[in-house]
């Protein structure tokens, strides 16, 4: 099995990319670390809860899942609910398969991850596009206002990007720049093209 990394700040196209990959690689599968957030403690309203810090992901539960994967064993990826903050009772069985992408803010953050990779993408791109990115994706799928989702970047997607994702740009094989207008399918023909993984 091989694992590829796609990393990088909210609003930097980190799903599109992996979405890319999936299409263009045979027997794949993917394994997003926001499927492994912590339940939302009940004292903290949802404005008031750091979704982007590492803290509040399961890191435990990723690292299982992917070491049951590597071993040619199934997991049961859980489902998380934005609205309720909690774990749904719901799962998707993940089978092993030639190609695992894993994708999320932090997955290159801790060392007993990065060296289970074949490969790793940084998303980078500049924060005035990926806050016009982030803040049209919420409004549409999670019926969140534009202020809403500002203050939240303010608060926290900011700080967590500094402090948390971009020092893990130092780890990735590769810096993929994702403008406004990139285009991301050439670029993915290309590099596969070109590089075996």
């Amino acid at each position: 099995m091989k694992i590829i990394a796609v990393t990088g700040g909210s609003g930097c196209g980190k799903t599109f990319f992996a979405n890319l990959l999936v299409e263009r690689l045979s027997k794949t599968v993917v394994l997003p670390l926001d499927s492994y957030y912590f339940d939302r403690p009940d004292n903290i309203p949802s404005d008031q809860y750091d979704f982007d810090g590492p803290q509040a992901f399961d890191f435990d539960l990723y690292h299982e899942h992917l070491e049951c994967l590597i071993s040619g064993k199934s997991v049961h990826m859980p489902h998380f609910g934005y609205v309720s903050g909690k774990r749904k009772t719901s799962f998707s069985e993940i089978d092993p398969e030639e190609y695992l992408i894993i994708e999320g803010l932090h997955v290159l953050l801790h060392s007993r991850i990065r060296k289970l990779l074949s490969y790793s993408f940084y998303m980078e791109s500049p924060l005035d596009v990926a806050i016009c990115r982030m803040c049209l994706r919420d409004i549409k799928n999670f019926d969140v206002t534009a202020e809403y989702r500002l203050k939240q970047y303010l608060k926290f997607v900011r700080p967590a990007y500094f402090e948390h994702i971009e020092p893990t740009k130092q780890y990735a094989n590769i810096i993929v720049k994702n403008n406004y207008d990139s285009p991301l399918d050439e670029f993915v023909d290309d590099f596969l093209l070109n590089k075996k993984l």
